[in-house]
């Protein structure tokens, strides 16, 4: 049996065209990490692991930036890798249960109840 490499040649020419035309900023679909959870200090960290497990449950690509960085630090990273969206977990959102949202490149926050 012989495999021809002109098929593996192709696809990754098609996933060196996708990173070029988005630039990294890839589509929500196409996201590795679709959604990055921060939590504002280690209080927030359990809340944050219920955000990130409940986002699991749904079929969402998440993670936890559990790091004992600053929050300006973490949505600075999560820009840079280009994540498309940053659910930011402080001490008002752990006790109402709710999550401020961050799009990619937005510089704004939404509110978003479970």
């Amino acid at each position: 049996v012989m495999i021809h490499r002109a098929i593996y040649g192709t696809l990754e020419r098609f996933c060196g065209f996708l990173i070029e035309h988005f630039a990294g900023a890839f589509p929500l679909w196409l996201s590795p990490e679709q959604v990055r959870v921060l939590p504002i200090a280690d209080v927030q960290a359990p809340a944050a692991r219920a955000v990130h497990e409940r986002l699991r449950g749904a079929g969402i690509r998440s993670s936890v930036d559990e790091r004992s960085e600053t929050l300006n630090y973490k949505i600075r990273d999560g820009e840079t890798h280009k994540v498309p969206y940053m659910a930011v977990v402080g001490e008002r959102e752990a006790q109402a249960g709710t999550v401020a949202v961050r799009a990619r490149g937005a510089g704004k926050k939404q509110v978003v109840l479970p």
